[in-house]
């Protein structure tokens, strides 16, 4: 499957997500010429609960949210488990709230269910006061949470899809990578011309390494920016030296020489040096700027990005405060005993901490 996905990208076929209401076992086009997907590509998802969905569908119309299907179907066939999976997959998406929020009121949607099954085998109307004929006006009490991270959600996708679909974590690192490849995206790579290097940058997909006849090791990685994918080899010299580097799920910049690959049709890099985005980010940053306004500035806020910065002291990248009020504008260069490590975890601190827009690394 996914490959066939992969092929559809490559081709511009837009994909949606498997959706309770229109989605079928198999993968089908609907009406506007868009591909969804298919229920029973769902990881976790057997035949049998999604019978349960069709049917209750066919019998009863479109469900209006999650207590409306818990409801109508049998949950004996529908468990927490596959409801789950249907969640965490996108398939409750054009419904209801997000996707944390369904599945905090998971619990609540199956209770409320068994009550209404109850009420219904002795003929009375449930806790509810819904009458046993009419299980679509069980009243919704959806958990008020924050939304998942996208990284959570892009991960759901991966488990239960095998792949990511509305998204891709590489997605957040565009905008700087774009600083460390010159703006080539992988679906943009040519071969080299003979000694020449070029940089590519990618999540690893897979990764391993293999011995030879001759009893060298090769290590091989496949990047993904979801624009295309390049294979990159390392042979012993750079597997020595980087092989702690070639991780599922990792971004990582790499520069080599690039060729065409006469057993995949594709191309290949022979990979002379790896990094991790935070070791390029050490190489290539010139400073971590984080700007605001007189508004925003007290004693707590002060103290709470004093708090945030001070785990990743003793790096090699100097910190920029950008102070802004209606009348003037100054930019203040912390010591250089504040010289900090940019990962990603202090970058989300502070961006959680004060805005997005307002947390950015400087280049040259």
């Amino acid at each position: 499957v996914v490959g066939l996905v992969d092929e559809c990208w490559r081709m511009g076929l837009k994909i949606l997500p498997p959706d309770i209401n229109s989605g079928l076992y198999h993968f089908h086009v609907n009406d506007e010429g868009e591909i969804v997907y298919g229920i029973g590509a769902i990881k976790g998802v057997g035949e049998g609960p999604i019978e349960a969905i069709i049917d209750a569908r066919n019998q009863g119309g479109y469900f209006r949210e999650l207590f409306d299907l818990c409801a109508r179907t049998d949950t004996k066939k529908l468990n927490r488990r596959v409801l789950e999976k249907l969640i965490m997959s996108g398939a409750f998406d054009r419904l209801g709230p997000h996707r944390a929020a369904l599945m905090n009121s998971l619990g609540d949607a199956l209770k409320a269910a068994d009550q209404h099954a109850k009420a219904e085998a002795i003929g009375q109307a449930d806790m509810f006061g819904v009458l046993a004929e009419e299980p679509e006006q069980i009243e919704q009490s959806y958990a008020s949470c924050q939304p998942w991270p996208e990284q959570v959600v892009l991960d759901g996708e991966r488990e239960t899809l095998g792949l990511y679909l509305t998204g891709h974590p590489i997605n957040q690192y565009l905008k700087e990578i774009e600083r460390y490849v010159g703006g080539v995206r992988l679906k943009d790579m040519h071969p080299t011309e003979r000694g020449k290097v070029t940089t590519a940058a990618g999540l690893v997909i897979a990764a391993r390494v293999m011995v030879t006849k001759r009893g060298n090791r090769i290590g091989i990685c496949t990047l993904d920016d979801r624009s295309g994918r390049l294979e990159v080899m390392l042979f012993t010299d750079a597997l020595d030296k980087y092989q702690q580097l070639l991780e599922k799920d990792r971004i990582l910049i790499v520069s080599g020489q690039v060729s065409f690959d006469d057993f995949s049709g594709g191309l290949k890099m022979t990979a002379r040096e790896v990094m991790d985005i935070d070791e390029t980010r050490e190489k290539y940053a010139r400073g971590l700027a984080i700007s605001l306004t007189d508004r925003q500035i007290d004693d707590q806020l002060l103290n709470r990005l004093r708090q945030s910065l001070e785990p990743h002291r003793s790096g090699t990248i100097p910190v920029h405060l950008y102070y802004q009020r209606a009348d003037a504008r100054a930019r203040l260069r912390f010591g250089a005993t504040w010289r900090v490590s940019p990962s990603d975890r202090l970058l989300n601190d502070l961006r959680g901490l004060i805005g997005s827009e307002q947390v950015e690394l400087e280049f040259d």
